[in-house]
């Protein structure tokens, strides 16, 4: 594991435990397939408040910077995906 990832998944621990539920894995078994761009946005996203972010996440709320919807598609799909096969 390299700085990057380190210094990401330390800020992935938020204090609702369901964004570590959804932010953890997602890194864990993405982050080294994303491309700079992609890592620079989920960065980017990973400003949010804790709130916002379960908003977006769970509620599905729209966001309102559209440069992050892809990344945020992303972390949505691998999360829905992992709970349909149970992980």
């Amino acid at each position: 594991m390299d700085e990057l990832e380190k210094k990401i998944l330390w800020q992935c621990r938020r204090g609702l435990w369901e964004l570590d539920a959804i932010l953890i894995p997602f890194v864990e078994k993405n982050l080294s397939n994303l491309t700079a761009e992609e890592i620079n946005k989920f960065q980017q996203f990973l400003t949010y408040e804790d709130i916002e972010m379960f908003d977006i996440l769970v509620n599905k709320k729209d966001l309102v910077e559209s440069n992050l919807i892809t990344i945020v598609t992303k972390i949505i799909e691998f999360h829905d995906d992992s709970l349909e096969k149970g992980n």
